[in-house]
């Protein structure tokens, strides 16, 4: 039983980074948003000007991804030694993160660096299919949910910050668009893993949701 990683999986803008980084932080735990490493590799996947079509190069980026995670007063992720916290959430990223994930080689080079990172345990990792297929056997597993209309206008106010004229139907599609291909994809398809605890947090603050959590952990 991998007793010392705890999983969060659920669809986009359910909430999984601001409740993983929370409750690491209340557990004492280092938090990793899986995510974040998929993104790593699609904006150096961007500024090589690779196409989908060069498989092995992509591949090859994966294999070699060098980052690391940091918690201070706020999580930051490391790319060859570089800040990208804020450089990873561009549309191009996300569409490119979207298609990139669905490839299942890409998924298998993730596994070994998902475990490599959890070796010492000790560890809250969110993600898609962390709690099904990266960490089935973990004995604390979440799934975030919340309406696509709740998502959608959270990643909305996200997006309103950097670009004044994104649309709240335009980002309601997008999300739409996306948990199909998530839920539908052939390799390691969104679902909520064997056993996890389900929480719906479209009503829910962070902090009501961590606490749902850590009820949860500590019975």
């Amino acid at each position: 039983m991998e007793t010392d990683v705890i999983t969060i999986d659920g669809p986009t803008s359910s909430g999984k980074n601001s409740v993983g980084f929370l409750l690491a932080q209340k557990l004492g735990y280092q938090y990793i948003d899986s995510g974040m490493i998929y993104r790593a590799g699609c904006l150096k996947i961007l500024d090589s000007n690779l196409s989908l079509e060069d498989k092995e190069k992509i591949l090859e980026i994966y294999r070699n991804l060098n980052v690391k995670f940091k918690m201070n007063s706020g999580w930051k992720m490391f790319l060859e030694g570089v800040d990208v916290t804020d450089s990873l959430h561009t549309p191009e990223i996300s569409e490119l993160t979207s298609k990139v994930s669905a490839m299942q080689q890409v998924r298998d080079i993730m596994k070994v660096i998902q475990r490599k990172i959890a070796k010492d345990g000790k560890i809250v990792m969110s993600g898609r299919d962390v709690g099904s297929e990266i960490f089935p056997d973990s004995q604390f597993k979440f799934f975030l949910t919340a309406s696509q209309e709740v998502r959608a206008n959270r990643r909305f106010k996200q997006l309103l910050k950097k670009d004044q004229l994104i649309k709240y139907e335009d980002v309601l599609e997008d999300m739409i668009e996306r948990d199909k291909r998530d839920s539908e994809r052939a390799a390691s398809p969104m679902r909520v893993p064997k056993e996890a605890v389900v929480i719906d947090n479209s009503n829910l603050s962070v902090e009501q949701t961590v606490d749902e959590m850590i009820k949860n952990i500590r019975g």
